[in-house]
């Protein structure tokens, strides 16, 4: 099973905030978001980005369009419902132990390309 393409409005935002040779309070103030959200997604690296609306601001600043959950995450959200569904005996005590694995993945720091 492939995992979809990873490169949607985060990694597009991300790019230009990175590139961006302004300060984060400059940036802040120009955009309209605070100044430690602006040095946080620069730190970020990608991870653990929430779709919210100084991301929403940070996208029209930049000029990104912030494509919502609709597309390509909709279908992960199949992939990955499927694939738990295919792991899955039906059994309660198997659904816990499937829920100390996802919840134990929780933790990964790298991300999967």
């Amino acid at each position: 099973m492939e995992a979809p393409n990873h490169d949607f409005p985060v990694q597009d935002l991300l790019r230009r905030l990175t590139a961006d040779t302004r300060s984060s309070s400059e940036i802040a103030r120009l955009s309209g978001v605070s100044q430690p959200t602006v040095s946080r997604l620069r730190l970020s690296k990608g991870r653990r980005v929430r779709r919210s609306a100084s991301f929403n601001k940070l996208c029209s600043f930049y000029g990104v369009e912030p494509r919502h959950a609709g597309g390509r995450a909709h279908g992960y959200n199949e992939l990955l419902r499927n694939a738990i569904v295919d792991a899955w005996d039906g059994s309660e005590e198997h659904g816990r132990a499937l829920l100390v694995v996802i919840e134990g993945l929780k933790g990964l720091s790298t991300k999967i390309d």
